[in-house]
C-alpha cells in the first residue's frame, strides 16, 4: 500500500499547473537526503528564474530553508525572520550552499515569498559560492 506521502505526490503531479515564481517559499518533499543533504518535507525557496519557470519544465532549482543554524556560516546559512508574507511559522535560514535541482512532482504546497533584501542576499550568497 502506498504511502500518504506518495499518494499525494502522484495526486500533486496530476493537478499541479500552476506557475512557480522565482523567490517565492513552497514546501518540498527532499526525503531521502544522504549525509548533509537535508531532507524531509521542507520548506525551500524557488530560485530558478521566470523566464525557465514559464515552461513545462521537468525540474526546478530550489535553496532549502532550515530551521537550524551552522553558527560561523553566515554566507552560507542567510536568517529569515518568519512574518505574514513569508510564511514562516520560525526562525529559519536559507542553506545557500544546498541549492538542488528537484523534480516538480515534489514541490508541495506555497508557503509565501522573500522579502527583496533576502532574495537578494541570496543571489549574491550563491554567486560567490559559484565563483560568478
Amino acid at each position: 500500500m502506498p504511502s500518504v506521502i506518495s499518494a499525494l505526490l502522484i495526486f500533486k503531479s496530476t493537478w499541479m499547473k500552476t506557475e512557480l515564481k522565482q523567490f517565492e517559499i513552497w514546501s518540498a518533499n527532499l526525503n531521502h537526503g544522504k549525509g548533509s543533504e537535508p531532507g524531509k518535507i521542507r520548506p525551500v525557496v524557488i530560485v530558478q528564474s521566470n523566464m525557465l519557470n514559464k515552461f513545462d519544465h521537468g525540474s526546478v532549482i530550489i535553496c532549502p530553508i532550515s530551521s537550524q543554524n551552522r553558527p560561523g556560516l553566515r554566507l552560507l546559512r542567510l536568517p529569515i525572520t518568519p512574518d505574514a508574507d513569508n510564511g514562516l511559522e520560525k526562525e529559519s535560514y536559507l542553506l545557500a550552499d544546498q541549492i538542488l535541482a528537484i523534480d516538480v512532482s515534489r514541490i508541495l504546497e506555497k508557503i509565501g515569498k522573500l522579502e527583496k533584501q533576502i532574495a537578494q542576499d541570496l543571489m549574491e550568497s550563491i554567486k560567490v559560492i559559484i565563483g560568478a
